[in-house]
């Protein structure tokens, strides 16, 4: 086991919070983006968690985000139709005056000759001899180029006379160039209000997005012992700050933040000195993030890394019967525990997280059902678990005494439904 992966595990068993946080679905626990819709749908989920110190419940901040970052998209929007509209005619004026006859006569010949001047040209562009100054006689017949140009040296020349700054110049003056500058901070102040509605909406921020044994204080610290321990490291991508108690506009922008989560509250308006609104992305280390995206999630290798501390031998993945595939199988001296472990989506109704358990516990119990019938598992005291990681104790006894009660046979009544935190061995 890596360094990395000792350093997480030692945070992960100890600490509640990172328990809770690491438990949720990939979908969840890291940026997901979605494209397509229906059966087209692709789904797919990078590595980049969004720290921010707007907090669930205070929609006010929220709310103040979003319109200042919609109505400032509207001005943008507008002063880049400005710009734009503004170059139109220049352009069309500059191609007109320099290019027009030229494109008519070459779009005619194309028209009338087609074929014979195809061949013109590849004969020119065969012959490596002439091919220069073939061309060069080519641009000069349709008016491209001057008769007094010799060479593609004079004609990249004569082009760049043409993109010179001067007053007299109808394409590239004082009055162009300062337009176009102003296009350029548009465009980058669109890009910056773009990054920023990535970020406020995307699917998870992970310092509001809080279980019942979480508050904002310790899920702060805990992100702060991960940045420590360079589980979580800084991301290349930019980070997002604004004073919501300014005016708009007053302290907003980009950022490369290279900065320990915890410190994040040090963050100061310059202008009012009010602490700051914040969006800032971070990523895992490499060695975590590839076992949060494995199939089964954190929960299975967590579950590994327990019986690896207890000494307790088990396999991963067994297929029996052809068609059925165990998550974890492992022996102790009194029973065979056979482990399906399944990852949720947290965020949604108990009545959902209900309907999904009840389809596993019954596949388990028909799995089970089948197994004891092979010789291995004849007589064999069998332990079957069906793990989450679902952290609500009181919703996984709930459904344990609804199903046990609806489900009378000796194997429903041998399934425990529990998370890794329900999981007891004799020395604990």
């Amino acid at each position: 086991m890596s360094k990395i992966k000792k350093k997480f595990y030692h945070h992960f068993w100890h600490n509640p919070s990172c328990q809770n946080l690491f438990l949720l679905s990939k979908e969840e626990l890291l940026e997901t983006k979605t494209f397509g819709t229906g059966k087209n749908t692709f789904t797919f989920s990078t590595n980049r968690i969004i720290i921010s110190n707007v907090q669930e419940g205070n929609d006010d901040v929220m709310e103040t985000v979003k319109s200042r970052s919609e109505i400032y998209n509207i001005d943008l929007d507008s002063s880049i139709g400005e710009k734009i509209e503004y170059f139109k005619p220049i352009l069309e004026q500059f191609f007109d005056s320099r290019f027009k006859k030229s494109l008519d006569k070459l779009s005619n010949d194309v028209e009338k000759k087609g074929w014979k001047l195809f061949m013109k040209v590849v004969k020119i562009l065969i012959n490596e001899d002439s091919r220069e100054s073939n061309i060069i006689k080519l641009l000069q017949q349709y008016g491209f180029i001057g008769k007094h140009i010799n060479s593609f040296k004079e004609a990249e020349s004569s082009f760049e006379k043409m993109l010179i700054p001067s007053k007299g110049n109808e394409l590239i003056n004082e009055k162009t160039i300062s337009t176009f500058f102003e296009g350029i901070k548009f465009i980058k102040e669109y890009y910056v209000n773009s990054s920023y509605k990535n970020l406020y909406n995307t699917n998870q921020i992970l310092v509001n997005t809080l279980n019942s044994e979480d508050n904002f204080t310790s899920r702060v610290e805990l992100f702060g012992k991960l940045y420590d321990a360079k589980i979580l490291e800084p991301s290349a991508d930019d980070a997002f700050m604004e004073c919501t108690h300014c005016d708009p506009l007053t302290y907003r922008g980009v950022f490369q933040l290279r900065l320990n989560p915890k410190k994040l509250k040090s963050l100061k308006c310059p202008v009012c000195a009010k602490e700051l609104t914040y969006f800032v992305p971070y990523e895992l280390h490499e060695d975590i993030y590839s076992i949060v995206r494995e199939k089964d999630g954190l929960l299975l290798n967590a579950l590994c890394n327990k019986l690896d501390t207890h000494k307790i031998k088990y396999q991963l993945n067994p297929t029996f019967l052809k068609n059925i595939e165990i998550d974890c199988l492992f022996k102790t001296e009194e029973s065979i525990f056979i482990v399906e472990a399944k990852m949720y989506k947290i965020n949604t109704s108990k009545a959902k997280l209900k309907s999904k358990i009840r389809k596993h516990f019954g596949k388990l119990v028909k799995d089970i059902t089948r197994l004891i019938e092979l010789e291995q598992f004849k007589n064999q005291p069998i332990k079957p678990i069906l793990l989450l990681n679902i952290p609500d104790k009181e919703l996984l006894t709930e459904v344990n005494h609804e199903l046990k009660t609806k489900n009378r046979d000796a194997i429903s009544r041998q399934v425990n439904i529990i998370n890794l935190s329900l999981l007891k061995f004799k020395e604990e």
